[in-house]
């Protein structure tokens, strides 16, 4: 026999959106941190072919580079069709464990 639909609950609803927005939060901090990293290996990189430590404004044009490369390859469409395939698998594998 088939379940009810779940009555509306504005309180629920609430509460959800305030977990929502912490967890958005914390998202944006680990991709700020996610893209320490990438311009951290650039900047490794560029010093490991050099004998002098590099300068302020390099470091800045550097890791602004590799910023806007990570950017720019994770928007091309194979990339997002990628992002969405995993996310929609991984949103099935949850929901229809919860179902069981």
């Amino acid at each position: 026999m088939p379940e009810e639909p779940q009555k509306w609950n504005q309180e629920n609803f609430n509460q959800l959106m305030k977990e929502s927005h912490a967890e958005l939060l914390n998202l944006r901090i680990d991709l700020q941190n996610l893209l320490v990293k990438f311009g951290l290996r650039a900047l490794k990189t560029y010093q490991a072919a050099r004998t002098y430590p590099l300068r302020a404004n390099e470091i800045t044009a550097l890791v602004k580079y590799e910023i806007e490369n990570a950017i720019h390859d994770v928007s091309e469409q194979d990339s997002k069709d990628a992002i969405i395939k995993q996310a929609k698998l991984e949103w099935e594998k949850t929901h229809s464990t919860q179902q069981q």
